[in-house]
């Protein structure tokens, strides 16, 4: 039993609350003229106000004493938690009601008009060159250059990098501007231009500190250009560039505010360059630069996809809308069936280590961009690991994956369970779906056991090289994306083995009802 507490009676005083000593000055020092409507006013005005402060200063006191008396008998009023469990159960945050659930904002986000954007891009990048920018000066009394100055196109060399960085790359950087005057035009040229690009590229992904510099001195020679054929070399030059390693994320923002003011451009081909850059931008600081330089065959590439988009690396709506224009029968990328159709034809099924051998880099490289300029042949190609290579990378490559990201944890939940799988499958997008069950079926058919014999590749090793090219893990933890790696792999393993379907409905069967996968019959 709780022992009762009486608590003393509380009397209250006027003598308690006498004004202090500051505040009857304050009061002595009112001129006392009853004639005087002003003063009248004002003599009311402290009344009120000092009645006010009476009566706070009373109901606090009270609450103090109150607070102090109950704090003093607290333990006697009730037991302590640990031997009243009702009150510890009451007290289980995971008993207290849960907050009303806060509606989302319909309204949508003011927007600055469009000329008062474009002056913030600019001080964006007027700010990025007062913060990294080296100072340089000329002339006979060392005038410091202005950054405007700076950041303005120039036919004249630079005595000095434009951006801070070792000494040791100084002669780097000088000598990658003067290649990008010659690419661009503005000086002459005694080499190829390929070999002058590669050079600048190959700058770029072994010395890590120079790709802010060439992208910065890319920015220097577009800026206030006045040969139209300069500009466009220049920006044919940033294509390459923004497709081979991307710019450090202190530059990222600007760079970006840079080539955006010239999607609007009255010159169609800078506008339809600079659009292109962008989406290459957002793809290239995603995934980091490449390991080696582009061929002249990928730098010819390069230059044309703006204006002819490449079926990898691209949105399968994207490759669908450029196909609808010669074939609307087919409803999957060619691109698809051509590569294992040649895996097939290169005798691909008994061909030790398929899928997990790669191909040679250059023979993948020569059958991408004959892919990428509209020539399906695979004429003189011997390696079925070529396209069985460039198989994987196609659906690496694609802007979003086979199965979207929104789908990633149901399939990681559902990875050996073959009814939930097969659902997930089943309710892709249309595209998604038909070209997840195309190629499942197509592995299909290396999981026979006279296939494996020869490829030593059964179906854990198809599903261990095949789970990260179907799902992306949205996690950007090296431990997150380890530990679901195995059951992105039995998720795929689990469709291999259990879901069977009509390939040809995937191609071309119109009734998109009809294109779903079952399970096997047990």
């Amino acid at each position: 039993m709780s022992e009762i507490v009486n608590l003393p009676e509380i009397t209250i005083t006027d003598s308690t609350y006498q004004r202090s000593t500051s505040e009857k000055d304050a009061l002595d020092h009112i001129p006392n003229n009853e004639n005087d409507p002003l003063n009248q006013s004002t003599i009311k005005e402290t009344m009120v106000s000092r009645q006010s402060y009476l009566f706070k200063s009373k109901r606090l006191s009270i609450k103090s004493f109150v607070s102090r008396t109950s704090n003093r008998h607290s333990m006697a009023i009730s037991l302590p938690i640990y031997q009243n469990p009702d009150a510890a159960l009451a007290m289980n945050p995971i008993n207290q009601p849960s907050p009303p659930a806060t509606p989302t904002p319909t309204l949508k986000k003011p927007s600055l008009p469009k000329g008062l954007q474009q002056e913030i891009n600019r001080f964006a990048i007027d700010g990025f060159a007062h913060k990294f920018f080296a100072t340089h000066k000329k002339g006979l009394f060392r005038r410091t250059v202005p950054m405007d100055e700076m950041l303005k196109w120039t036919r004249d060399s630079i005595p000095q990098p434009l951006i801070m960085m070792n000494k040791e790359l100084y002669k780097d950087a000088l000598r990658c501007f003067k290649l990008i005057q010659m690419i661009m035009g503005d000086k002459s040229r005694c080499k190829d231009e390929v070999q002058d690009i590669q050079t600048i590229l190959n700058c770029g992904i072994t010395k890590g500190q120079m790709r802010d510099e060439i992208y910065v001195q890319l920015c220097k020679q577009l800026h206030d250009n006045p040969n139209p054929a300069s500009v466009h070399k220049g920006w044919e030059l940033l294509c390459i560039v923004s497709v081979t390693f991307p710019p450090s994320k202190d530059l990222e923002s600007y760079l970006s505010d840079f080539v955006e003011q010239h999607h609007n451009s009255i010159d169609v081909k800078v506008s339809v360059i600079s659009q292109h850059v962008s989406s290459k931008l957002v793809k290239i600081c995603k995934r980091g630069a490449k390991g080696k330089v582009l061929t002249a065959a990928e730098i010819a590439r390069a230059k044309e996809a703006p204006f002819k988009p490449s079926v990898f690396g691209e949105s399968l709506q994207l490759m669908m809308e450029m196909q609808a224009h010669k074939d609307t029968t087919l409803k999957i990328p060619k691109v698809v069936p051509f590569l294992a159709n040649a895996v097939r034809e290169i005798n691909g099924k008994v061909s030790e280590g398929i899928f997990r051998v790669p191909g040679d880099a250059d023979a993948v490289t020569d059958l991408r961009v004959r892919i990428e300029n509209g020539n399906y042949d695979a004429e003189g190609i011997t390696d079925p690991n070529v396209p069985a290579s460039l198989l994987k990378y196609w659906l690496r490559d694609l802007t979003d994956p086979i199965i979207p990201s929104e789908s990633y944890y149901d399939c990681i939940q559902s990875a050996e369970d073959a009814d939930k799988a097969i659902a997930i499958i089943n309710t892709l997008p249309d595209t998604n779906r038909r070209i997840a069950l195309f190629i499942i079926n197509f592995l299909q058919e290396f999981n026979l056991p006279e296939v494996i014999t020869h490829t030593l590749m059964n179906v854990n090793n198809l599903a261990m090289v095949f789970a990260p090219n179907f799902l992306r893990c949205p996690s950007e933890s090296l431990t997150t994306v380890f530990k679901n790696s195995k059951y992105e792999q039995a998720f795929l393993r689990t469709l291999i083995n259990q879901i069977q379907l009509d390939p040809s409905l995937c191609l071309y069967e119109p009734d998109i009802t009809r294109v779903i996968g079952y399970r096997i019959e047990q």
